[in-house]
């Protein structure tokens, strides 16, 4: 009896830990505006390939190409941008408030489609 209790109890405190654990930085670390830009940029491409493959095969085969050539043309190495999302995402708080940022500028842009 006395083992379940200790295993319950083990449980309960390991289970209140944030949750998240925080990666150091990388050395190649994206900066935060640029990657606001990039990930702005991927969120317009994935739209606008999942709304034109429907299939789960080709989407993730044209996502894959599309982004290279967006790393690319936006002068960002993919692993780069891996280590800096993984470092990002393992800090809740910033990755929120790059989302949020992302999300702000995407609505910029769309207001100013809508009024032309």
């Amino acid at each position: 009896m006395i083992k379940y209790v200790v295993i319950v109890l083990i449980c309960l405190v390991s289970s209140c830990s944030s949750g998240v654990m925080e990666i150091e930085k990388p050395d190649n670390l994206i900066p935060r505006p640029k990657m606001v830009a990039v990930m702005k940029e991927l969120v317009k491409l994935e739209a606008h390939i999942q709304g034109t493959y429907p299939s789960v095969s080709e989407y993730n085969k044209v996502m894959l190409n599309s982004s290279d050539t967006l790393f690319k043309r936006l002068k960002v190495d993919g692993d780069d941008f891996e280590s800096s999302l993984d470092y990002y995402g393992s800090h809740q708080e910033l990755m929120k408030e790059i989302y949020d940022e992302v999300l702000d500028e995407l609505n910029s842009e769309l207001g100013a489609l809508q009024s032309k």
